[in-house]
């Protein structure tokens, strides 16, 4: 528990928060897990729940965060306390903003170094028998279900997009003569075109012949007479689609992500330029991508085989 300075502890209404503040300027996808970060570190100095909107951020100093930041090394893998520190750091601009600390403490409390570390990847890349089943298990389901499965898993994999991303698509997202996506308000409220293989973009025409021309969201549920329900299917009914399909096709547990994660390895083991793959991926820099990359010790093997090799001996 770190030990807090008590002057000026009384909650500050809204329009002084600093942590309010800060999480309004968010985006709503982003400003959960902010709230989250911010509620563990309160927890973290506190040793209890403490919600975050009621804690005195502008109280502390340069000693309090670099304790806290040593507490959630013991606890938290680096790129989690790195998040979290981004977050506090975001609130205490806020609090310099607002006048309630001077520059110079601003400039000491924020004085954090992230941590460094290596961890094992979360998530896993699916191989190519794996998709194969996936998409036969779907494809065997001849119901308007099955043939809406089939189209999602082609934009999860052949799009590589992102659970929210899939669900904001409209009709209207989707161009039949190039088989181009356009992805709206994307990570970081960006907007980018992308696009699908051959037979990824048929069978989204399939399904969207199906679904009929009625302008709206691309995915909509459907119910148990195998008729089109008039609203936008959830991220949580993406995650049970595949969950199930999984399931009936026997595959080890896999999330929607870890489509995006195959989408990207797959597209750099086929040869694809980093830079292309990250703007088809839609991250901010070629960093992430890579980070992305699942293609294990097979593919430094290749690498090491495409150098020219003068160590072999002349033929006498």
């Amino acid at each position: 528990m770190v030990t807090l300075p008590q002057e000026n502890a009384a909650p500050l209404p809204l329009d002084r928060n600093p942590a309010a503040i800060y999480l309004a300027s968010l985006r709503p996808t982003g400003r959960r897990g902010m709230h989250r970060a911010l509620a563990a570190m309160a927890e973290t100095m506190t040793g209890g729940p403490f919600d975050p909107l009621t804690f005195p951020w502008h109280n502390l100093r340069f000693q309090h965060t670099q304790a806290l930041r040593a507490r959630l090394a013991d606890r938290y893998r680096p790129a989690t306390v790195n998040h979290m520190l981004s977050a506090l750091r975001g609130v205490l601009s806020q609090a310099e903003n607002l006048g309630l600390i001077s520059a110079d403490d601003f400039r000491r409390t924020t004085r954090i170094k992230s941590v460094r570390g290596e961890t094992l990847p979360k998530g896993r890349a699916l191989d190519g028998a794996e998709i194969k089943l996936l998409l036969k298990i779907c494809q065997k389901d001849i119901s308007l279900k099955g043939t809406r499965d089939v189209a999602l898993v082609a934009v999860l994999y052949g799009a590589g997009l992102r659970r929210s991303e899939v669900v904001k698509l409209d009709l209207k997202d989707f161009d039949p003569r190039d088989n181009s996506l356009k992805i709206r308000s994307g990570k970081g409220g960006k907007d980018r075109l992308t696009y699908l293989g051959h037979g990824a973009g048929e069978v989204v025409k399939a399904w969207a012949a199906a679904r009929g021309s009625e302008p709206g969201p691309l995915f909509l549920p459907v119910n148990k007479a195998d008729k089109t329900m008039k609203r936008r299917l959830s991220d949580q009914a993406v995650l049970w689609v595949l969950e199930q399909r999984g399931k009936e096709a026997g595959l080890e547990h896999f999330s929607p992500h870890d489509m995006r994660r195959t989408f990207i390895s797959d597209l750099l083991d086929a040869g694809a330029d980093i830079a292309t793959v990250q703007k088809l991926a839609g991250h901010a820099n070629v960093q992430t991508t890579a980070r992305y990359d699942r293609r294990g010790e097979t593919a430094k093997q290749k690498a090491a085989e495409l150098l020219n090799n003068p160590f072999d001996k002349d033929d006498d």
